[in-house]
């Protein structure tokens, strides 16, 4: 069942089936592109696949719990029907012991939460590909329900947000507004302490599932929504429409251009709902127990002739 739903999904998401492993996509310029499936997980199970995935418990960021009240644990976790469910709970926890990296070491400490929640995070790190999640979002004020790659290599931090979702007046200090609320997906790059964002509008995503992808190369990256191109971010400056490849682009300067925000290291995928704190947090906690739904999550690499790229 779930192959055949997958046939009919990649046929919206203007792609088509080679074989369970191998899809068929058209770019954003018309051309179709092979792509073999690296690593995903259909959640076909009744529990995590602890061989692909490592559950956060405690609290992995946020330490000190400057903008959050979430504690992470594997009881917020859910695997049925084919689907994975990251739950959040209006559970308390007070004083829970955890350690957490803080600039060269790991720092032991104690947090209070009025709210619980579920994240995964690959055991695999990956690098250019296609990334790609069906799923269907938590809709509650003070939630920020994120899909996300992350990874450090000598201290200098890559992040690709293939979205995120946060409803409130959050980093950027938007004015909280409830027509907002699952409507207003957030796309970033950092690397080397710098990020580039840019939002788009869309429906709401927590009236059903919804595809989001993420094709990153050496020269850009895109970000796609239900088969939609909605961002393009290109890693040179003034590259815009111009060259098929970095190479070709290169070739036309005298001198190598500037680069973007744009990451270039292994980053391990994430899936997360984040609780906001007062007086940014939820309002009806009638509400809970809400939940992320997760349908699949799949990393693609690209084929070039018969080789992977």
């Amino acid at each position: 069942m779930k192959i055949l739903l997958t046939v009919i999904l990649c046929t919206m998401s203007m792609c088509s089936m080679v074989s369970q492993k191998t899809i068929k996509r058209l770019n954003a310029a018309g051309v179709e592109e092979t792509w073999q499936l690296s690593l995903g997980d259909d959640f076909n199970g009744s529990s995590v696949d602890t061989k692909k995935w490592k559950v956060t418990e405690g609290l992995p960021r946020d330490g000190y719990q400057e903008s959050s009240q979430v504690w992470f644990t594997k009881d917020n976790i859910e695997v049925s029907n084919g689907v994975l469910k990251l739950v959040i709970k209006n559970d308390t926890v007070v004083d829970k012991p955890f350690e957490i990296w803080i600039k060269d070491r790991m720092v032991p400490l104690k947090a209070s939460a009025s709210f619980t929640s579920g994240e995964i995070t690959a055991r695999e790190q990956t690098g250019f590909g296609m990334y790609e999640i069906r799923c269907r979002l938590p809709k509650s004020r003070g939630f920020n329900s994120a899909f996300w790659m992350y990874g450090e290599k000598d201290g200098v931090n890559n992040e690709i947000d293939v979205f995120e979702y946060w409803d409130v007046e959050g980093p950027l200090k938007l004015r909280y507004s409830e027509k907002r609320l699952c409507r207003r997906q957030q796309m970033t790059a950092h690397y080397k302490g710098r990020m580039t964002l840019e939002g788009d509008n869309s429906e709401d995503m927590s009236e059903g599932f919804h595809i989001f992808t993420c094709i990153y190369d050496e020269c850009r990256i895109e970000w796609w929504r239900d088969g939609e191109l909605v961002r393009t971010l290109y890693r040179y400056e003034g590259m815009r429409g111009k060259g098929k490849s970095c190479l070709d682009f290169l070739k036309r300067k005298k001198k190598e251009p500037a680069e973007t925000v744009f990451p270039r290291d292994p980053m391990a995928i994430i899936a997360t709902v984040t609780v906001m704190k007062p007086p940014h947090g939820p309002e009806h906690l009638n509400l809970f127990p809400l939940s992320m739904d997760i349908d699949y999550i799949r990393y693609y690499e690209k084929v070039e002739g018969n080789r992977l790229k």
